[in-house]
């Protein structure tokens, strides 16, 4: 295969310990709550994720936007979605009113009714969520590896767009990036086959030169297939488990991408099918960098 030029990174899950920052965000909710009224910390983040979740869904029009630009209550209760398209005007007025109703409800439901803290509570997690950002291990050195090697790279990404370049920022990686796609700027999302194609695009690349990389197979894997892109996949599922493509290389983790990178660079072009000659044969996917 050639050598790679383009790597195109997800953000949450790959670079970002996405699902640590939130449940660090409700803990931290919890611990404003316990010094005011006693109650666990650990007892309120449970209420308060389980009930914000349940609120979101509740507006059923939310479900379509959600899928559409990989959206979440989460982001709901912290972001405000600047940059957005004009499809998300509606939810964009709404997520004041989304957030005042799930913090006194959940506040409601563990008993602490009438005390004022719906505010103070939704402060503290916006605060963490914001300033919370931790990398995955072995991301910086990824990211700093292929910077090095003169790679171009590209994050592309679902989600809000003041959030993900916040959490870019944070970390200390928006300095490498030739470019961003985020999903609520750009008006679509992963596995659309307009994401991969606009993110080669920013980084002045070719689709023969250029990888995905990221850790969910349902928008990273199959928006890297639709482009007829290799991808390196981080997953945890057991080989019997997941699905099979000559264009998905598995890996465990973060700290696996660079030498499964590697090893897919040494092998022949015509066992990575490549520009529109995918073989839609399920083939095993080469073991590369476990």
């Amino acid at each position: 295969m050639k050598r790679i030029q383009v790597v195109i990174l997800d953000l949450d899950g790959t670079l970002i310990d996405e699902r640590g920052t939130t449940d660090r965000a409700f803990l931290a909710a919890g611990r404003l709550l316990h010094e005011h009224v006693g109650i666990a910390p650990d007892r309120f983040a449970r209420v308060a994720r389980v009930t914000a979740q349940r609120l979101w869904w509740r507006a059923t029009w939310i479900d379509p936007l959600s899928d559409a630009f990989g959206i979440s209550a989460w982001d709901g209760l912290s972001e405000n979605f600047e940059r957005a398209v004009p499809a998300l005007d509606r939810m964009r007025a709404w997520l004041p009113a989304f957030r005042q109703a799930a913090w006194k409800l959940a506040l409601d439901n563990v008993g602490a009714a009438g005390r004022g803290l719906a505010e103070a509570v939704g402060a503290v997690y916006t605060q963490h969520r914001h300033e919370g950002v931790r990398l995955l291990p072995g991301a910086a050195d990824l990211v700093e590896t292929l910077v090095r090697e003169q790679r171009r790279l590209v994050v592309l990404t679902n989600g809000p767009g003041d959030g993900q370049r916040r959490k870019l920022g944070s970390s200390g990686l928006l300095e490498y990036m030739r470019g961003l796609v985020i999903s609520t700027e750009v008006g679509f999302a992963k596995p659309d086959p307009r994401a991969v194609s606009l993110a080669i695009e920013r980084a002045g690349g070719r689709y023969e030169e250029a990888v995905v990389v990221g850790d969910t197979y349902d928008r990273d894997v199959l928006g890297a297939f639709a482009c007829k892109v290799p991808a390196i996949w981080i997953t945890d599922q057991p080989a019997s488990h997941r699905p099979q493509n000559p264009l998905a290389v598995p890996v465990r983790s973060t700290r696996a991408v660079l030498p499964a990178l590697y090893a897919l660079e040494s092998l022949p072009a015509h066992l990575i099918p490549l520009n529109g000659q995918a073989d839609q044969q399920n083939k095993p996917s080469p073991e590369l960098g476990q």
